[in-house]
C-alpha cells in the first residue's frame, strides 16, 4: 500500500507542475501583449492622420529634441517615462507642473520656446515655428 500512495502522489505532482507552469507562461504572454500595443491599435485610423504633433518624455528625454509646428498648433507632451516630469520654458512663465507617469500635458504653441524638465535639468528641448 506505501507503493500506492507513492505513485498515486507522483501522477499528483506530474499533472500539477505542468499545469502551473504553463498558467505562469500564459500569465506572462497575456501581460506582455496588454503592456506593449502600438498607437495604431490605440487609435483609430482616422484620428492617427489627425493628431497633435507629440513630444515624448521617455528614459529621462524629450522625443523630438526639436519640434516645428505651426503657429497655434496644439502640441502634445506625452510622458511614457516612469518618472514624472515638467515642461518648464527656459525664458518666460510656461510651467505645466508636475506631469505623472502616463498622462500627458497640452499645449497651444504660438511662439517658439526652449524647455527643460526642472525635476530632471539635463532633459532640454525646443519647440519651432514653421516659416
Amino acid at each position: 500500500m506505501a507503493d500506492d500512495g507513492v505513485t498515486a502522489s507522483r501522477v499528483a505532482w506530474t499533472i500539477l507542475v505542468p499545469f502551473c507552469l504553463a498558467l505562469a507562461i500564459i500569465a506572462v504572454v497575456v501581460i506582455v501583449r496588454e503592456n506593449t500595443s502600438t498607437a495604431s491599435d490605440d487609435v483609430p485610423a482616422a484620428a492617427a492622420v489627425d493628431a497633435a504633433p507629440t513630444v515624448v518624455m521617455e528614459k529621462l528625454t524629450f522625443a523630438p529634441g526639436t519640434l516645428t509646428v505651426r503657429r497655434g498648433a496644439e502640441v502634445v507632451f506625452d510622458n511614457k517615462d516612469v518618472a514624472p516630469h515638467t515642461i518648464t520654458a527656459d525664458e518666460g512663465d510656461q510651467d505645466s507642473g508636475i506631469i505623472d507617469p502616463g498622462s500627458a500635458y497640452r499645449l497651444t504653441v504660438n511662439e517658439p520656446f526652449a524647455y527643460h524638465c526642472a525635476i530632471h535639468p539635463s532633459m532640454t528641448a525646443k519647440v519651432e515655428l514653421e516659416g
